[in-house]
């Protein structure tokens, strides 16, 4: 392997992990640990999402199909308590063959959305990793809701990269990458080893007939793009590779060409700190606010801060200090940024210029709508 010691997050997805007839592929496990240890024994950062809890609850059941609709969440999170501590208990003993400790690290999105608990979850995998131990992460579905759940754990890998600013993400999958077209229908598909993520082209590549969920994960080549695009905003590549392929991780650790598609960061965004990386990925915004022309080419053109004169409409309920989508006067998103004003006074202020804000408002903190520290252009 590489002398280069290198951050690198790895998320192993559900059908990966599964075998035929809905047992785990203990084959397919038992190599991915193996590799898994020798890069942390490497000396390399490592970050393991995992999928799987709910389909080892299934297993441990003898479930033959997984819950699906509203109605089952319930249920959904009833299995992915029964398999989570298994699943746990499997890489524990597994790891322990390679003199290799691991951590349980269960987030939520509301993990994500206060940035107090983001800042102790990324401590607390800094800390585990001092330890020389390896987080193994997964979203905490028996107390998930609507609300706070991913709903697919390659966002929250892409998450969790931005978070600890990985170099790379690497999204293990029981397909080897992405494809012109579906290969299980079209013969004439060819994989791409190599494309820009914000591509719009990869949209009409990787269509509905892509997300063949195959009775495991809630994921698809789909999910896989837009966590690709989550971490290029923060100037991480993103690798979607076979992770049944015998000795994957040491060729993606090693920089190998032709493993999987290397899906590359944005070109036009240096890597984010871990503040804007937190506004651009780690938080759900809850409004927008539109712009006008002049007030769009200053924030893009000119780094400038959003000014109350140059909003032209304010929409959701949100308070001093939450996230916001900002929006061009087409409706097209180009900005995430934290508000200054809850969005009741956006909306008295809109339009007006700052010195006019504490006469409107009673009150004046800034004379900005969204500072540009706290912006993040798309």
């Amino acid at each position: 392997m590489t002398d280069k010691k290198r951050h690198l997050v790895v998320k192993i997805g559900s059908a990966v992990l599964m075998g035929s007839g809905g047992r785990m592929d203990r084959g397919a496990f038992c190599r991915l640990v193996e590799e898994l240890a020798q890069i942390a024994r490497d000396g390399h950062g490592l970050i393991l999402v995992t999928s799987g809890a709910v389909a080892v609850g299934r297993q441990k059941l003898g479930l033959d199909k997984r819950p699906t609709g509203d109605r089952n969440i319930p249920k959904l999170q009833a299995l992915a308590a029964l398999g989570q501590s298994r699943l746990m208990q499997l890489y524990e003993e597994e790891f322990f063959h390679y003199g290799v400790d691991v951590a349980q690290v269960l987030l939520t999105r509301d993990d994500f959305n206060h940035r107090r608990r983001y800042l102790n979850a990324r401590h607390a995998l800094a800390a585990i990793q001092g330890f020389g131990a390896v987080p193994i992460i997964n979203e905490n579905d028996t107390v998930g809701t609507e609300e706070i759940r991913f709903g697919d754990n390659d966002q929250l890998a892409a998450m969790v990269a931005a978070m600890v600013g990985a170099d790379t993400l690497t999204l293990l999958s029981d397909i080897d990458g992405v494809y012109t077209s579906d290969p299980r229908s079209d013969p004439s598909a060819v994989r791409l080893e190599s494309v820009h993520a914000m591509d719009p082209a990869l949209d009409a590549m990787v269509g509905d007939t892509f997300d063949a969920q195959r009775g495991f994960g809630t994921g698809g080549m789909r999910t896989k793009i837009a966590a690709a695009r989550i971490a290029g905003r923060a100037g991480i590549g993103t690798i979607i590779a076979p992770g049944k392929s015998a000795g994957v991780l040491a060729r993606v650790v090693r920089g190998d060409e032709g493993v999987g598609t290397f899906l590359k960061p944005d070109p036009d965004s240096d890597r984010m700190d871990g503040r804007k990386a937190w506004i651009s990925t780690g938080i759900t915004p809850r409004g927008r606010i539109w712009c006008d022309a002049g007030a769009v080419e200053a924030l893009r053109a000119r780094g400038k801060s959003l000014l109350p004169s140059g909003v032209i409409r304010v929409e959701g309920e949100f308070k001093e200090g939450e996230a916001v989508e900002v929006v061009t006067p087409e409706g097209r998103t180009f900005a995430r940024g934290l508000a200054i004003y809850g969005a009741e006074a956006m909306r008295l202020i809109a339009g007006q210029r700052s010195e006019r804000i504490e006469a409107l408002l009673g009150y004046h903190i800034l004379d900005v709508a969204i500072h540009r520290d706290d912006l993040v252009l798309d």
